[in-house]
Order: C-alpha cells, then sequence, then structure tokens
C-alpha cells in the first residue's frame, strides 16, 4: 500500500483506542521509539513514531521548527542527556499520517511498521503486550518509611543552619505487575481517570518505558503566547467536598507564594513588562488538590521563543522540584537523596507538533521493568515540616498511579505497611 495513505478515524473512541495499541505494539515490534500522549482537557490521545530506530541526544531549541518530542531528565548531562523523539509518524483522531519529506530515507522502514499496524488493527486476537526495559538492569533502591523521614530530617536541619527557604526531596516505590499487564490499558485509564492531567506513554530502546499523569505544566508556546504556572502545596481531596471549601495551612500557603515569587522575579529580571498572572487558586489532580498560580505573556515570534529558550533552561529544575535557593537545594538532593531521579521531575512534551509545544514537569510517573515498575513521588520541605506528614503527602501522591493500576494488581501489598495509604 502506498506510503501517503491517510487513515479515516472510526467513529467510536473505542476504535482510536484500537489504534493507538495497535500503533504500540507494531512501534516496539521493529524497536522503533514511540510516545503516546493526551493534553490537559482533551478528549483525544496522540502518538508519533520515531523512524530512525533511537531517540537522539539534543539540545531544546524553540527557533528550530521540526516536529518532535522531548525528554529530558532531572539533570541533563552527558550521560543523561536530553531525548528528541521525531514525529515521523503522527496519530491522531483524523488517522495515520507519514512526513512525506522523510519517505526517502525512511521508506523501508515505514512500510514495515505500516504492513505491522494494518494486521494489529484489523486483527480481533489479543497479544502479550511488550515494552522496553530499563538500560540500567541493577535493582533500584526503594525508602522505607523510617529512611525517608530520615531524609526529610535532614532536610529540614539543613534549611535550619544554611537559611534555606525549601528544599524538595523525593523516593521511589516499589510495585508488582500481574501477567498481562499493558501499559497502553493503563495509559488509557489515566487518561480516563484524570481528564486534567498530561498523560504520556513514552517507549524508548535502549533507555525504557515511562507512564505519568503530570498536573504541572512547564512551559506552553503558541501562536501568540508563552505561559508557565506555579504549583505547590498538596493535601487530600475529600470525595464529595468541593474545592473552593479546601483550607490551606501556612506552610503550604508559603510554600506556593516561594514558588510564584520565584517566577515572577525570573519574569522581571527577563525585561518582561506586561506580564498577566492569576490565583493562587486550588485545583484537582486526581485524589488531591494544589495551589496553582499561572503566568502568561504576549510576544512577537521571535521574541516569543527567545524567551521560551530561558524559560526553560533558566528555570528548570523549577522550585517546585528542586527547592529555593535552587543551588544549594540541588546541592542537597544529589548528596542525600542516594539514588539517581532519571527522568522523574524532568521534562517532556511536544515541540512545534501542530502548531504548539507544551511541556511538563515529568510528576506523578513510574518506569516499568519486566514483572514490577518503580513509582517516583516527593514533596517539598520547609522550616516547619512534619517527617510523617511528608510521607503520607507521598502516599498520596502514589495514589494517583496506583488507582489506576489497581484494578490489575494489589498494589497496597507492597507498598511500606509503616502508614496506611491515604485514599
Amino acid at each position: 500500500m502506498h506510503p501517503s495513505l491517510l487513515y479515516p478515524r472510526n467513529p467510536t473512541a473505542f476504535a482510536h483506542e484500537r489504534e493507538l495499541a495497535a500503533c504500540f505494539a507494531s512501534a516496539v515490534t521493529h524497536s522503533l521509539p514511540i510516545v503516546l500522549w493526551r493534553p490537559p482537557a482533551c478528549s483525544a490521545s496522540q502518538a508519533i513514531v520515531d523512524l530512525s530506530g533511537a531517540a537522539q541526544p539534543a539540545a531544546v531549541d524553540f527557533h528550530l521548527q521540526e516536529p518532535r518530542f522531548v525528554f529530558s531528565p532531572f539533570l541533563s548531562d552527558d550521560r543523561h542527556p536530553t531525548l528528541c523523539i521525531r514525529a515521523d509518524l503522527h496519530l491522531t483522531a483524523a488517522g495515520l499520517t507519514a512526513r512525506r519529506e522523510l519517505w526517502n530515507g525512511q521508506r523501508r522502514q515505514w512500510e514495515e511498521f505500516l504492513a505491522t499496524y494494518q494486521a494489529r488493527r484489523a486483527s480481533a486476537t489479543h497479544t502479550q503486550p511488550a515494552w522496553y526495559g530499563p538500560s540500567d538492569r541493577s535493582p533500584s533502591h526503594c525508602s522505607t518509611y523510617v529512611e525517608y523521614c530520615d531524609l526529610v530530617r535532614r532536610a529540614i536541619d539543613f534549611i535550619e543552619a544554611s537559611g534555606l527557604e525549601k528544599v524538595v526531596v523525593s523516593r521511589t516505590a516499589e510495585v508488582a505487575l500481574p501477567a498481562g499487564f499493558d501499559p497502553v490499558t493503563i495509559f488509557q485509564r489515566l487518561c480516563w481517570r484524570y481528564p486534567d492531567a498530561f498523560v504520556s506513554l513514552v517507549a524508548l530502546p535502549g533507555v525504557g518505558t515511562w507512564i505519568g499523569a503530570s498536573p504541572e505544566l512547564l512551559l506552553n508556546v503558541d501562536q501568540h503566547s508563552l505561559s508557565t504556572m506555579a504549583l505547590a502545596g498538596t493535601q487530600a481531596r475529600p470525595a464529595g467536598l468541593s474545592l473552593s471549601a479546601l483550607r490551606w495551612s501556612p506552610k503550604e500557603l508559603a510554600e506556593q507564594a516561594l514558588v510564584s515569587a520565584y517566577i515572577r522575579q525570573f519574569f522581571k529580571q527577563a525585561g518582561v513588562a506586561a506580564l498577566q498572572e492569576t490565583g493562587p487558586e486550588t485545583v484537582a489532580a486526581g485524589n488531591v488538590a494544589h495551589l496553582q498560580s499561572s503566568f502568561h505573556v504576549k510576544l512577537p515570534r521571535n521574541q516569543r521563543m527567545a524567551l521560551a529558550n530561558r524559560v526553560l533552561h533558566e528555570l528548570h529544575p523549577t522550585s517546585a522540584v528542586c527547592g529555593m535557593p535552587k543551588d544549594k537545594a540541588l546541592a542537597f538532593i544529589l548528596q542525600q537523596e542516594c539514588y539517581d531521579r532519571s527522568f522523574y521531575s524532568g521534562y517532556l512534551g511536544p515541540l512545534h507538533i501542530d502548531g504548539q509545544s507544551s511541556l511538563y514537569v515529568n510528576l506523578r510517573c513510574m518506569q516499568l521493568r519486566q514483572t514490577t515498575a518503580n513509582l517516583y513521588v516527593g514533596g517539598g520541605v520547609t522550616d516547619d515540616s512534619q517527617p510523617e506528614a511528608e510521607w503520607r503527602e507521598t502516599e498520596l501522591k502514589a495514589e494517583t498511579l496506583l488507582a489506576a493500576l489497581r484494578p490489575q494488581v494489589d498494589c497496597l501489598a507492597s507498598l511500606p505497611a509503616a502508614l496506611p495509604l491515604a485514599l
């Protein structure tokens, strides 16, 4: 069949879900990078496939217009670079398309992928799901309740001794995956459960497979404007209680004010005069709520792209995942956390795809191994933090992913038993 074929979208959402599953399975069959994502407040998911066979290290420059998806670690360096996945194939609700200018160099890969995709799309037989495991096969360290509370206490001591305003510390939790676990099913379940989150499934040969549902926008650039947000403070969202009825403690209000002030100062130093700010307001993120302030600026294209580069390279890692001042907080994290965050608390999202560029902080995420998954969670520590409360906050955040996993596996059994999971 000719590569220029455009597959019309089937009339039901179920049909599009089958297309996403067929696209993912076909990419893994041919060892190709693939990303599935669903933007906030959007009904349809998208996917791109990179026909080169490997995500390539590349610095992000908003002036470059090539459509791609970016996946960046907490700290980008030669060992853990920012990765770019080319949008050679693009699956939307309208169907599957290929970039015409890449056919000459990628025709064989495209035709082989297309044949597999057609077969899987048409087949009524369920096949065993597969995904890419991490390049690092060594066991990951998961903090116990005692270890994490001790880390929080050390953070509090460091804040009191150094004058640091805030430091964000994190941990991992391991959960077992059942036979027949399907990453695309979990992705679709997260889309259904969290309509206001950026939901992603990133599967890269030689790197691994990550699934997440992030509430935090790092940077959005459209045809006219640039936006970012300050997100901080966390509390459980009781069932049946409206967001407007939630009340915030002085600690949570102060934490959110610190993040907002940091972003406000950045824009001032960048020479932005007409900054629009809204909030803080209470927003939902699954079973928890956060405080959020939004920042918005309109600029001509060249100025907008230049500012986007500054936002990305100067704000990341954000104070919401690192702390303030950033250099001192980062030094504490690298010395005391005692594990590699990898892509957790990095950023990810589409660049110049359908005229949109939206990067999100990689929160509420997990990395898949062969039979288990590692969940990554953390929280902001200030001088009036309580270690036990910080542990409970990480449990609340872990519930974002556990709730999607629970129909397939009893994840509670694999979590530390020191405190019950907050539901």
